[in-house]
């Protein structure tokens, strides 16, 4: 069956499990909306939900965290941020629908069918994300979480607080210090997931607290040390804690303001310009691209040929190196967030993963990417 129709089949099926659990149910009008179904909670919420399609292989259910578009540069891939509420995964192997917060959903997400060949806690069971064990999606309204929680902790710091007039969502404050400089801070939401505290940066800001609600914490973290995403470990399952980000370290308390970990992740700006001198030789000629508000692209001018390479920021998850894909380019340049390895990846390794593997696999595979193979000296210049 071709995916546009197996798509709209598994919207159909999705519509009908939800409307048979007697949870009311919308559908947009044409296709302009990045979410293809809205639901209403029992206190009457309304949740936007993007429907895929999951896939049963090697005991868990697999699907895809961002949304495909087709250009004349070939297939782009963004991620569904603010647009969404929840992921409704319809696998036709197990004739079940699972319900997934979004925030809790990287670039993709694994649901374990099948017990793993080795114990380990990072671990997303499908039979606790089905729907009948998922509804109602706990914690959706932030309004009230921000305000006794995460505003309160601010002004007991002596400071004032500002909402943004601008942010109909509540999701920005300012703060004016004692003397007085102000600095923009987003208000997040955080997920447990296992052994971490996840967050997706949604807004931008100088630095960002972030509020899990499982754990009744509000981390504290500074936008220089981050790139679009945050991953902070606990201690327990950490095997190395000298080199990870522990979350205690970026408790609020301990932590506001956010201060830079010197030996945590560097900024993107300034593996732009390490990546710039890189490129350079001989051959090549690079140039930040003039097209690109972030400078994030480099131009790279040969004598026949020319290469679009395009910096994102990359984060470790369940041993692989992960990274979003915010605008198409030939290649991507990505850096290892505690060894400092700097990588480039072709965009047509993106057919087999968006991942390189830095932890040895349960299995071998021959379709599984290394990190190694793509260390940028051992890539650049291409052949």
């Amino acid at each position: 069956m071709e995916s546009h129709r197996r798509g709209d089949l598994t919207e159909q099926i999705v519509i009908t499990e939800l409307k048979r659990q007697e949870i009311s149910v919308s559908t947009p009008v044409g296709d302009n909306e990045r979410y293809d179904v809205v639901i209403e909670q029992p206190r009457g919420d309304l949740l936007r939900v993007q429907v895929k399609t999951g896939r049963l292989k090697d005991g868990t259910i697999r699907f895809s965290g961002l949304s495909q578009h087709t250009n004349a540069s070939g297939h782009t891939y963004e991620r569904y941020g603010e647009d969404i509420d929840c992921f409704a995964v319809y696998c036709y192997d197990t004739d079940q629908t699972y319900l997934i917060p979004a925030a809790e959903v990287g670039t993709s997400m694994y649901l374990r069918i099948d017990a793993p060949d080795k114990e380990t806690r990072q671990v997303n069971w499908a039979e606790k994300n089905r729907l009948e064990e998922q509804w109602p999606i706990e914690g959706n309204d932030d309004s009230d979480t921000i305000d006794s929680e995460v505003i309160e902790m601010l002004r007991q710091e002596d400071v004032s607080v500002y909402l943004d007039p601008e942010d109909e969502n509540r999701r920005t404050v300012f703060v004016e210090d004692t003397v007085g400089d102000v600095t923009k801070v987003g208000i997040q939401r955080g997920w447990r997931v296992e052994s971490r505290i996840r967050c997706t940066l949604e807004v931008e800001a100088d630095y960002y607290l972030i509020y899990c609600e499982s754990l009744d914490e509000t981390f504290s973290v500074h936008a220089a040390e981050f790139g679009e995403s945050v991953s902070l470990r606990t201690k327990e399952g950490c095997e190395n804690p000298s080199r990870a980000k522990l979350a205690g370290d970026y408790a609020f308390e301990d932590n506001w303001p956010p201060v830079v970990d010197p030996s945590g992740t560097s900024t993107t700006a300034s593996l732009v310009s390490r990546a710039v001198e890189m490129v350079e030789s001989d051959r090549y000629t690079p140039r930040i691209s003039n097209d690109c508000d972030d400078g994030r692209t480099i131009i790279a001018n040969g004598e026949n040929s020319e290469f679009r390479l395009r910096v994102e920021s990359a984060w470790l998850e369940g041993g692989l190196l992960r990274f979003d894909v915010t605008e198409p380019a030939d290649f991507y340049v990505i850096e290892h967030p505690e060894e400092g390895e700097t990588y480039l990846v072709p965009d047509d390794e993106f057919e087999k993963s968006i991942s390189l593997r830095v932890e040895p696999p349960k299995k071998s595979s021959p379709r599984i990417n290394y990190a190694e193979e793509f260390r940028f000296e051992e890539r650049w210049p291409p052949q």
